[in-house]
């Protein structure tokens, strides 16, 4: 392993270990709220003060079903009246990014990515009367296909490489723990892993790439992706960032 793989290596395990003590709270929590405001403790370190997140309803979806589809909610009362009274939702260039299968982006990198119409340019000065000027939405995807959305936003986000990875996992954790208390589940009977598929999820959570994963277990590159394929089929994930939350928030790894 070259130095700068132990030296990569070991930051992100150092940022894993922060975020243990959120992750336990956040397990705990009995209330979508109580999820809510663990959340924002963890990503007030990057200045987020408002958190939204929830699936994306299905086009020319009414109001109601609009809001329905909302897990989690610390979001300017105000503006979510007007945002989703006006229709704003299928104008919005960040939905339409999550929509699209992108990847995590901050709210400044819009531009880069895709046309915003004038209509989006709207939505977004609108946003900024509410102190929603800057924002990190992590997208996710169920296995049916459904988009999921997972935004922070606050006045000023500052979040380094390393806190977009990190709040990238975060998410995905709490958003599996936000699903199973709007079920009413609490304990929902979880997947089972091989002892080899355990072994290749827990260096995966280390931050190691396929190469290095398949070096550390003496197995082919082609073996340890397919092994983290069948990984995320059982927990019903499309990410391996998001099987590795799945698989803490279950129990499978430690």
């Amino acid at each position: 392993m070259t130095l700068r793989v132990i030296r990569e290596t070991a930051i992100w395990r150092r940022r894993l270990d922060d975020t243990l003590e959120f992750l336990d709270d956040i397990r705990k929590s009995s209330t979508q709220q109580e999820l809510c405001r663990y959340l924002l403790r963890y990503a007030e370190r990057f200045g987020a003060t408002n958190l939204l997140a929830g699936p994306i309803p299905p086009p020319r979806a009414l109001r109601r079903e609009q809001v329905s589809h909302v897990l989690l909610d610390v979001w300017p009362e105000q503006w979510s009246e007007r945002y989703f009274s006006k229709g704003y939702l299928y104008r919005d260039p960040a939905i339409r990014l999550v929509s699209r299968g992108s990847t995590p982006f901050l709210w400044s990198e819009i531009d880069k990515v895709c046309r915003v119409c004038p209509f989006g340019r709207r939505v977004m000065d609108e946003a900024t009367e509410f102190k929603l000027r800057e924002g990190l939405t992590i997208p996710f995807a169920t296995l049916d296909g459904q988009a999921v959305g997972f935004s922070v936003a606050g006045e000023k986000l500052d979040p380094d490489p390393h806190d977009r990875l990190a709040f990238q996992f975060v998410a995905a954790y709490a958003f599996g723990c936000a699903v199973v208390l709007a079920d009413g589940k609490r304990n929902p009977k979880p997947a089972r892993l091989s002892p080899r598929q355990q072994d290749v999820l827990r260096w995966a959570s280390e931050g190691l790439t396929l190469d290095e994963i398949a070096d550390h277990l003496n197995i082919s590159r082609n073996t340890a992706d397919t092994h983290l394929r069948l990984v995320r089929e059982r927990l019903g994930v499309t990410s391996t960032i998001h099987a590795v939350a799945e698989a803490l928030r279950l129990g499978l790894i430690a």
